[in-house]
């Protein structure tokens, strides 16, 4: 197996302790596998997104992630910069920079020109059918273009893995469902690793693998 993400024994607490995120969790992904992560409000599901994303760093155990060792004290910003895409339920987009510039922000810590930015943000756009909005502000979208800027945002720099929190919760069905057909299509033509944490059956079933969570441990997968 070819395993991009090894997890053993991670275990995270808040609140000096008094609140178990999560509890010993175990889990491997392979290169290229779309897996959902499933399980109630609390469960730890978020929690173990953000430390695949070394958004934040557990107390205890291992985490490897593309070949990085997540658990050393150091600064992971050209990690997430280069491997990682982050696409979350509320878009995070920047209401006074323009499409494009918002497609721009993760490329500014490497070392591509103004104008190589420009025009690899204006091509992804222009892929999902953005190429008319790139001078317009968020404000002036609807829910599903926000969001698919956030995709886009999330792919220019053609990351390994793609971390999806709730992509389709603040859609509506039929919004959610081209949402979810771009992520899909993504994730077969570039095999990019697609995760995806979800409350919708629906979503969760068309992954090649589902994981439950619950109180911080894995309950099935």
């Amino acid at each position: 197996m070819n395993n991009i993400i090894e997890i053993k024994n991670l275990q995270k607490h808040y609140d000096q302790g008094n609140i178990i995120a999560l509890s010993g969790v175990d889990l491997q992904i392979e290169k290229g596998e779309f897996v959902s992560i499933v399980g109630p409000s609390g469960s730890g599901k978020s929690t173990l997104l953000n430390m695949i994303g070394a958004l934040d760093q557990a107390d205890e155990g291992s985490i490897k992630v593309a070949g990085n060792d997540l658990m050393e004290n150091k600064d992971f910003s050209q990690f997430r910069s280069t491997e990682i895409g982050f696409i979350f339920q509320l878009h995070n987009l920047i209401p006074n920079l323009t499409v494009s510039e918002n497609v721009q922000i993760p490329m500014i810590q490497t070392d591509m020109s103004d104008e190589e930015m420009v025009k690899r943000a204006n091509e992804i756009l222009e892929s999902l059918n953005l190429g008319s909005k790139i001078h317009q502000f968020p404000t002036k979208l609807s829910g599903g273009e926000r969001q698919r800027v956030a995709i886009a945002r999330a792919l220019v720099n053609h990351p390994s893995i793609i971390l999806a929190d709730e992509p389709t919760g603040a859609l509506d069905s039929k919004t959610g469902d081209i949402i979810l057909d771009v992520l899909k299509n993504i994730h077969r033509e570039e095999n990019v690793t697609l995760i995806i944490v979800t409350h919708e059956k629906y979503v969760a079933d068309q992954a090649d693998r589902t994981i439950k969570v619950k109180d911080g441990c894995i309950t099935a997968m």
